[in-house]
């Protein structure tokens, strides 16, 4: 029921994420069963998170109580309650309180309507990294993708992309390195890439009335210093030095040199590529669109190459490429060996 509401709610234009951790303080609270990304206008987006019921005993009414809170929890602008009870009086409470019910009657004409689909389900895409034996010991590439998409019932902002950034950039590398697993790494770096483009998209319905060159160096800012900016990463590092200055023996020389190693590291970061990109008012405008490419590209059961994308989709994927310093061509040669090696096998195929 899951993926046919998914399938239902990416029909309608969303961008959807099945089961997305929840936690708090380090403890895990819960999945959302699916959340909701819908760009509304240039400066208004919605975040809807649906619980998803599909039980003889459903509890309804228990359940919109719930996800009511945890609409809160995740700082969500809506909450669907999908529960297989068909009372009037369930889907007239949940609307008392702000709640959508998509009751029995409305989930028994999506599984009549449900069809065959070219998308893999959320469990075959877990499968597909599993089927790589060493991916805990090597990096835990499960356990990345569970932590980037948790990342989401975050508030939506630079931080997360900084996180994600580290993590595409590992999926990126893997595929390079590992031919054999190079589908099951992009996938993930697509996915990966999406939450990127979903969350910039987010930040940047804050900075659309300004000029292009404030846009760039906030967004440049975001990518090198985090969401307090660097006026905040300045505060905290005055508050850090400044203790160690009253505390520590020769402090004051210690505060320097961290400093300056500090503000070297920071220099260093090639951010400016990515806020003169992120910047453009055609990209901005396209970051949505990029953003669902990106998902479906990573959920396709005949696996498709960002070399067979689109324009906008392969130079958000280049600039990325260019920030971490990696050969774009690399990645040609990745696309074209497992071709390669697919023509191989059709013609084994054909031999026997």
């Amino acid at each position: 029921m899951e993926e046919s509401l998914r399938n239902y709610f990416l029909k309608a234009g969303y961008y959807v994420v099945r089961g997305v951790p929840f936690s708090f303080e380090g403890f895990n609270v819960t999945d959302v069963d699916l959340w909701l990304y819908g760009r509304t206008s240039s400066v208004s987006r919605e975040i809807t998170i649906v619980d998803v019921k599909n039980k003889k005993t459903p509890q309804a009414i228990e359940r919109i109580f719930w996800v009511q809170g945890l609409k809160k929890a995740v700082k969500a602008t809506g909450a669907v309650v999908a529960t297989t009870d068909r009372r009037e009086a369930v889907k007239k409470f949940g609307k008392d309180i702000g709640v959508m019910v998509l009751d029995g009657a409305f989930l028994a004409k999506l599984s009549k309507s449900s069809s065959e689909t070219t998308r893999l389900t959320e469990e075959e895409f877990n499968s597909g990294i599993d089927e790589y034996s060493l991916g805990k010991l090597d990096g835990d590439w499960k356990g990345r993708i569970v932590w980037c998409k948790s990342l989401l019932t975050k508030k939506l902002s630079f931080d997360s992309c900084n996180e994600w950034l580290l993590h595409a950039k590992f999926f990126a590398e893997q595929s390079i390195a590992k031919p054999k697993q190079s589908e099951s790494a992009l996938r993930c770096l697509y996915i990966i890439c999406s939450y990127i483009a979903i969350a910039i998209d987010f930040s940047l319905k804050e900075l659309s009335f300004l000029d292009n060159t404030e846009r760039i160096q906030l967004i440049k800012d975001g990518f090198t210093y985090g969401s307090k900016g660097s006026a905040g990463m300045k505060n905290i590092l005055d508050v850090a030095m400044g203790l160690v200055e009253q505390y520590v023996e020769n402090g004051d020389f210690i505060s320097s040199k961290v400093r300056k190693s500090i503000e070297n590291q920071l220099s260093s970061l090639n951010t400016q590529i990515l806020g003169e990109y992120f910047a453009k008012t055609d990209v901005s405008k396209k970051l949505f669109i990029i953003a669902k490419e990106f998902e479906e590209f990573a959920m396709q059961k005949n696996f498709l190459s960002h070399v067979d994308s689109s324009v906008d989709m392969r130079g958000m994927l280049y600039c990325l490429f260019d920030y971490w310093g990696i050969n774009r061509s690399i990645f040609t040669e990745v696309y074209e060996r497992n071709d390669n090696s697919d023509a191989t096998d059709n013609n084994k195929c054909k031999v026997h």
